[in-house]
């Protein structure tokens, strides 16, 4: 098998189109996604909100930045389930007036197993805010995240930023 030498700084592109008022399709690398609005607010219902879209990226990268972190630290998630919480200031989505922070704040929930060292998993779990981008993105632009996690069953104490 081959290894790909990934570059440091490097560009991508996603391209969208409008299919309603409520509604985009939007494209990366050949695959789609539908965004959409639930009916309640006008939408038919066809994907995730934008903002979903956001926090469904959090999974995504808590998720591979952490399998990265734990090879460099000598252990492997068997296991991990992610669950999310999110508490959004709509001021500004509502068009009330414009607002600096639209997600005061984030908690993750972080069930994982592992193989190796627990000082292993336990490095993963202080150092991932740092590492995973979807996060840094939502703690520079001044949203409070936490993560609480649990490592084989044992709960590690709770690491914010």
């Amino acid at each position: 098998m081959s290894t790909v030498k990934e570059k440091p700084i490097w560009k991508f592109t996603v391209t969208g189109r409008q299919t309603s008022n409520t509604q985009s399709v939007a494209e990366a690398r050949g695959k789609s996604a539908i965004i959409d609005e639930p009916i309640q607010r006008g939408g038919t219902d066809e994907g995730p909100m934008p903002v979903e879209y956001v926090f469904m990226g959090l999974v995504g990268c808590t998720h591979v930045i952490s399998n990265k972190l734990a090879a460099a630290n000598g252990i492997t998630f068997t296991s991990m389930d992610i669950d999310i919480s999110v508490t959004m200031d709509s001021h500004g989505t509502r068009l009330i007036n414009p607002i600096d922070v639209p997600f005061p704040s984030v908690t993750l929930n972080i069930n994982a197993e592992f193989d190796g060292p627990r000082e292993g998993a336990v490095k993963v779990s202080e150092v991932l805010r740092e590492y995973c981008a979807v996060s840094k993105m939502l703690q520079e632009s001044g949203t409070v995240v936490f993560e609480n996690w649990t490592l084989n069953g044992e709960t590690v104490p709770q690491v914010q930023g």
